[in-house]
């Protein structure tokens, strides 16, 4: 009899607003794959959770250290874990955080997984984000997180890129190290309905070129994600006599810095949330030629599988685990560091070049439930030593 499988993360994994939806849809997939059988709600919402780490970021400080990383304390996650810890005990975990509580480290009855983006080195220096927490407790997350890695069962990562910190910085057999892209955030019962109707519209209208260019950017982090990159280029092949237009979707105009603005033909659809109107969302991002994201920094890039998943070309850079996250065939993939001139230029290219777009969207038709959760379950069952069957 295989033994129970439990879903966690830091919040609760049956809501899809914990870490982008991402752990919500592996849930929903894994169940009915035979996967997973529960998700585990280890929510910190509410004062008191506020209380704790606003006291815990003031000794912090008073220790000499910088204010932030409370989520990576032993505290912390001893606490998050404290009500589910006997419940999961004799069960398999499979973790979507790095790190686990020195509890669940050290019991034997219980089988771990972990299932990540990238490791805490990666976040931290590739991400930037080492500079906005403690100097100290990023150097004790990290030695508990390699400890934690070398303990369990498999770790399960979103890219060959987050492999190679796991081998090369962790000390992890390749063995035990699994490379498996997850979906895209959309339900899949409103990316049913829209699929079925879609089929049935393609097959009554023919396809044809494309007067207008339809771009559309998804994304909250505006700079990470390269809006601002985006919005240059943008302007400037409208400049150079590009005929399109930009949608933006998770991020407000006025948000924006003001040199943006007033860019024409730029429609700013601010946050859909597809939780309450997936079907607006799905038609929103759809009705598009080409998914936009030109991230300075990207572990992998969800919005990527969504606009695939949508029968989407997608523009993104070569960053991190970007390119693993795209259709070959229906991307256009630019440096890091690329410039407005060069992104703008490409813009051009496919609008000047109706037969490359046209392939590159029949691309991604063509493959786009290699872009859903279906997908990595697949990926998944590939070495999963728990199968029902």
């Amino acid at each position: 009899m295989n033994p129970r499988v439990f879903l966690a993360a830091v919040g609760d994994v049956n809501s899809p607003v914990t870490w982008s939806g991402i752990p919500f849809h592996f849930l929903q997939a894994g169940k009915q794959a035979g996967l997973i059988d529960e998700g585990l709600a280890l929510s910190a919402a509410g004062w008191r959770w506020k209380m704790r780490r606003a006291g815990w970021n003031a000794a912090s400080v008073i220790r000499g250290d910088r204010y932030g990383g409370y989520q990576y304390s032993p505290g912390f996650l001893e606490r998050l874990w404290d009500r589910d810890r006997d419940r999961v005990r004799g069960s398999v975990v499979i973790n979507c955080f790095q790190l686990l509580p020195r509890q669940a480290l050290e019991d034997p009855f219980m089988e771990k997984w972990f299932f990540i983006d990238q490791t805490l080195l990666q976040l931290f220096d590739f991400y930037g984000n080492r500079s906005a927490i403690g100097k100290g407790i990023a150097r004790e997350a990290i030695e508990r997180e390699r400890e934690g890695y070398l303990r369990a069962k498999g770790v399960i990562v979103h890219s060959k890129w987050a492999a190679r910190s796991v081998i090369r910085d962790y000390g992890v057999d390749p063995a035990n190290v699994h490379v498996a892209a997850p979906g895209a955030s959309i339900d899949v019962r409103e990316y049913e309905r829209w699929e079925t109707a879609e089929m049935k519209r393609r097959i009554g209208s023919p396809a044809c070129e494309a007067n207008t260019l339809r771009l559309v950017f998804v994304g909250k982090s505006w700079r990470r994600k390269g809006l601002d990159r985006l919005l240059d280029a943008f302007d400037l092949a409208l400049r150079a006599g590009l005929r399109g237009n930009l949608r933006v979707i998770g991020f407000p105009r006025e948000s924006a810095p003001s040199r943006y603005r007033s860019i024409k033909d730029v429609e700013w659809l601010g946050f859909l949330d597809k939780r309450k109107d997936t079907a607006a969302f799905i038609q929103a991002v759809a009705e598009c030629h080409l998914g936009c994201l030109l991230s300075r920094a990207e572990a992998g890039g969800i919005a990527f599988r969504e606009y695939h998943a949508l029968g989407l070309g997608v523009l993104g850079t070569d960053v991190g685990g970007a390119p693993e996250h795209m259709i070959a065939d229906a991307s256009v993939i630019v440096s890091a560091e690329a410039g407005s001139e060069e992104i703008a230029s490409e813009m051009l290219a496919l609008q000047n070049d109706p037969l490359r777009l046209a392939t590159m969207r029949r691309a991604a038709w063509d493959r786009r439930r290699t872009a859903l959760w279906s997908e990595c379950i697949k990926e998944l069952f590939a070495f999963w030593p728990h199968r029902s069957d």
